[in-house]
């Protein structure tokens, strides 16, 4: 098959967009070097309504939502850690206790996005816990801009994809701290229409993300 005139278009969320498709997507590309990939870095959310108006031939987001008439198929797991600047004496030997977490500053994803769904859910579910109801939250519309958040208020802690903070973390610019009863794990999806076949690209994307992590459906 020609790759020569393909176009593949792809919407996906924060952390499938900068920390797992990179790969999958160069990998796709050697086996198709004249195709196109176009890709929109988009919140959860607006991939879903993306794809029902027929503006993409996949998506990738993270989290349980689930709209009606798309097909959703698990392709990894993903953690959410909490990080801060790092400090002289390296994280605390023990677990902090949550309510003290949430008392003091916190950095997170804007509405929209599936991490704070992950953790507007976790935290009321397993907790009973409002963010609205909590006093220092800052809600900022880019992983990267949480980093950077970090990195300039010293006690300020972020609710971030382990995977978006793995060079960080390695580097000792950001460090781990664990939280009593925090536990926020999610499932990063594909997500498609199933009334529209899936362009062999695709398809061949999706093949390359399975053979690399796993298909959990």
């Amino acid at each position: 098959m020609s790759s020569d005139s393909l176009v593949l278009r792809l919407g996906a969320s924060a952390t499938l967009s900068g920390y797992v498709l990179p790969v999958l997507l160069a990998s796709l590309q050697r086996h198709l070097p004249g195709l196109q990939v176009q890709l929109r870095h988009l919140p959860t959310g607006q991939v879903a309504d993306c794809l029902r108006r027929g503006e993409l031939d996949l998506g990738f987001v993270e989290g349980l939502e689930r709209c009606p008439r798309l097909h959703y198929e698990h392709l990894l797991h993903d953690e959410l850690v909490a990080v801060r600047q790092a400090t002289p004496g390296g994280p605390p030997p023990r677990p902090l206790p949550l309510a003290q977490v949430l008392a003091g500053p916190l950095a997170l994803r804007e509405p929209g996005s599936g991490t704070l769904a992950c953790i507007e859910q976790h935290l009321r579910q397993a907790h009973g816990v409002e963010l609205a109801a909590l006093p220092q939250v800052r809600y900022l519309p880019q992983l990267a801009a949480i980093k950077e958040r970090l990195l300039a208020a010293p006690g300020t802690i972020g609710l971030l994809p382990r995977r978006a903070v793995a060079h960080e973390l390695l580097a000792g610019a950001l460090e781990e701290v664990w939280v009593l009863g925090l536990r926020l794990t999610r499932p990063l999806v594909s997500v498609r229409r199933p009334d529209q076949p899936l362009p062999p690209a695709a398809a061949r994307l999706l093949t390359l993300c399975r053979e690399r992590y796993g298909s959990l459906s």
